[in-house]
């Protein structure tokens, strides 16, 4: 994405603790639209508002078009002339939202998780999250799920890349004497925002005269739909993609542990020389005892394979056991409703 770069003071000065989004129902509905529309491909659109304080304000979106791969060439030449209109695109959008007097102020941008059972976190998600937020700073990504919304419950949820994430994303560096410095670990790599749903007048009062509907009607049909379980329950699938996950885990942690097996006695012999080093500069009132053992210690760790795959999947199989947490709860619940049903009748 960039050629080089360099630590910068950025994000760590301008940093914002967004604490809430407000989420606009118009968007939330588009939004929706648009992924249910396209699945199970995965799609992207722009997010437009303000940030007021510590409140981020999600008034409005567009979709970004869907870009096939059979437009795409074998060169370089012809994934730049895409990149670029989707550039212009992008301009051309700005340009109508502000014409019609609309919040054109970019607060991020949303992902669908296409048939992947939410899954979303990846090494191109992270790098588009890191331009944003180097860019523009107060910025989140809304992640929508399809396939939990069309099992009943409105699958939708903010992240952002965390303040010493950040950090270690502007200096490329993912070794694990690098999460050891930073403080890191997979929790700590992106953090999720409180959502809150805006609705309008108009939305309100349908939902109102909704529930003033029979219970059994054709109005309220889309509520007993939310009752069904599906052939292909959420549950298996997402055991499935948990399964995948922790395939790919175990080939990584035996790669760090081939290294560490490899590298153990030469590294932990520079450790020792940093630490007596910085013993004997407490001693001297050194005023960066141990500099020269340190850059010899971060050499050494340099050839480790990057442990920022690894950290992602740990992260994500979290997820995922959040999601098995809800969604059994949520099987239990609907069973003991059509059971309720059932017997009433």
């Amino acid at each position: 994405m960039m050629a080089e770069e360099k630590p910068t003071e950025g994000i760590a000065t301008g940093w914002t603790n967004i604490t809430s989004v407000q989420l606009d129902g118009l968007v939330v509905m588009k939004i929706i639209k648009h992924c249910h529309e396209n699945l199970p491909l995965t799609v992207t659109g722009q997010l437009l508002g303000m940030d007021v304080g510590e409140n981020l304000e999600i008034t409005n979106s567009y979709s970004f078009p869907q870009i096939q791969s059979s437009t795409l060439g074998p060169n370089d030449v012809d994934r730049g002339e895409t990149d670029l209109d989707h550039s212009q695109y992008q301009m051309n959008m700005m340009i109508c939202v502000r014409n019609v007097n609309i919040d054109h102020q970019v607060v991020g941008w949303y992902q669908s998780s296409g048939s992947q059972m939410g899954s979303f976190l990846t090494m191109q998600w992270i790098d588009t999250q890191f331009s944003y937020q180097d860019n523009l700073q107060n910025v989140v990504c809304l992640v929508y799920d399809p396939v939990r919304t069309e099992s009943g419950t409105l699958g939708i949820r903010a992240y952002r890349l965390s303040k010493a994430f950040v950090e270690m994303r502007k200096r490329r560096e993912f070794t694990s004497f690098a999460f050891s410095r930073f403080g890191m670990d997979s929790s700590h790599i992106i953090e999720e925002v409180p959502i809150d749903l805006k609705m309008s007048t108009l939305q309100k009062a349908y939902i109102a005269d909704m529930f003033c509907q029979p219970d059994l009607s054709a109005e309220n049909s889309m509520e007993l739909s939310r009752l069904s379980i599906a052939e292909e329950s959420p549950l298996e699938r997402t055991l499935e993609f948990m399964a995948n996950d922790l395939e790919v885990l175990n080939r990584e942690q035996h790669k760090y542990s081939f290294f560490v097996r490899s590298n153990s006695a030469r590294i932990g012999g520079l450790y020792q020389d940093l630490v007596r080093a910085r013993r004997a500069g407490k001693e001297n009132n050194d005023e960066n005892p141990g500099r020269n053992e340190m850059d010899k210690l971060a050499n050494a760790m340099s050839v480790e394979t990057p442990r920022l795959e690894s950290k992602m999947l740990i992260k994500e199989l979290n997820l995922y056991i959040e999601k098995l947490t809800s969604l059994s709860v949520e099987s239990v619940v609907k069973e003991n409703a059509v059971l309720s049903l059932q017997m009433d009748q």
